[in-house]
């Protein structure tokens, strides 16, 4: 008895580990406990993180299938603007003339610009043959083509002419004086000899090597409107408003300018030019004839880029008789078609928006592709 009662008193090991409030059992469960919890907190993290970041990766792949898209989508719309100028250059009626309504193409009876080149379909996505002409004609948006023809093309200036320049220049707002160093400069920039144009506004190799960083006068033709900013004169500023009023194309030859596209900068630049020249006439005159110019191609509608513009005739505008000396003058430059074509395709893909754009100068008569780039 005495045996059996010590027994029921005295606990043994494995009760006391199950009984007692801190026993092994009792910590040991309570440590494995917060593991398993923290295990299980890591691993959320982990999954979410993961998780995350496979979203991103899979948003990065598909935005880059889309670009891939645009950019063959944009192509297509390439291509599909040399069709057309060839189409256009193969008609002789057409080829005879560009206006902005039709420039280097021929619409149809019923098609407009818009019909012809905004929102063709391809594949998944569609292109839009587009340009802004930007400078005094603000942001909006055309469809259809640009010729080089319209602008001032800077590898044809020579002694005699170079003054187109120098207007230009001044008609964006800068000084006199600002416009005769960049109008030499120019000159001197492009030509094989060693001797500046004038001696005070020119700037040959004695020039570019006294500058902080020094380099030499190219003393050959523009390759790119660009080169500009290398030019003596010439700062950003004044690059930014005159590059959508400068070309370089062709690189040789005289200097032409088609009076039915150009923009009334260069237009005004051409007049005051040739105002210059000739006896009694003055800025104000070269301002009048322009305003008339634009007036009249713009048709019966007043409206430019329209189905009803037409063509610059001497005879059907009300000219007196200095706007018509001056017009004669500034004749001497003009051209009816367009050579040297500016094609801006933008390619979108319609699932994720992704856009690519494609601007390039083409020779029209072989369709040639002069410089291109791709944004």
């Amino acid at each position: 008895m005495f045996e059996f009662s010590r027994l029921k008193t005295k606990c043994s090991v494995p009760e006391r580990f199950f009984r007692g409030k801190k026993g092994c059992l009792g910590k040991r469960s309570g440590t494995i406990l917060v593991s398993v919890l923290w295990v299980l907190v890591i691993l959320t993290v982990l999954t979410v993180s993961l998780g995350r970041n496979t979203h991103v990766e899979l948003s990065l792949v598909k935005h880059a299938v889309g670009k891939l898209k645009s950019k063959y989508i944009a192509w297509a719309g390439f291509v599909y603007a040399l069709d057309r100028i060839r189409r256009d250059s193969s008609d002789p009626d057409a080829a005879k003339q560009d206006t902005l309504y039709q420039c280097g193409v021929r619409l149809g009876d019923e098609e407009s610009p818009q019909e012809a080149f905004k929102n063709i379909i391809v594949g998944d996505g569609y292109f839009d043959v587009q340009y802004v002409p930007g400078g005094q004609d603000g942001k909006k948006i055309y469809y259809g083509l640009q010729d080089e023809e319209r602008r001032i093309n800077i590898n044809a200036l020579t002694v005699q002419n170079y003054n187109i320049l120098s207007a230009l220049v001044n008609v964006l707002g800068f000084d006199d004086e600002t416009a005769k160093t960049i109008a030499c400069a120019v000159l001197d920039w492009k030509d094989e000899d060693d001797s500046p144009a004038d001696t005070t506004y020119g700037a040959e190799d004695e020039y570019y090597q006294t500058l902080a960083i020094p380099y030499p006068c190219k003393n050959r033709p523009f390759d790119s409107a660009e080169e500009l900013l290398l030019v003596r004169g010439v700062t950003p500023e004044i690059y930014s408003a005159l590059k959508d009023y400068v070309t370089v194309f062709p690189k040789q030859g005289t200097l032409r300018v088609n009076f039915d596209t150009a923009p009334e900068a260069v237009l005004t630049a051409l007049a005051r030019a040739m105002s210059e020249a000739l006896s009694g006439a003055a800025p104000s005159d070269a301002a009048a004839l322009v305003d008339k110019i634009l007036r009249y191609r713009a048709g019966e509608d007043g409206s430019a880029l329209t189905r009803d513009d037409r063509a610059v005739e001497l005879n059907g505008m009300s000219l007196n008789a200095t706007e018509r000396n001056l017009f004669l003058a500034m004749s001497q430059f003009r051209t009816y078609t367009s050579d040297y074509l500016r094609v801006r395709v933008q390619g979108t893909e319609k699932v994720r928006g992704a856009k690519t754009v494609i601007e390039a100068v083409v020779y029209r008569n072989d369709l040639s592709v002069l410089q291109w780039q791709r944004e």
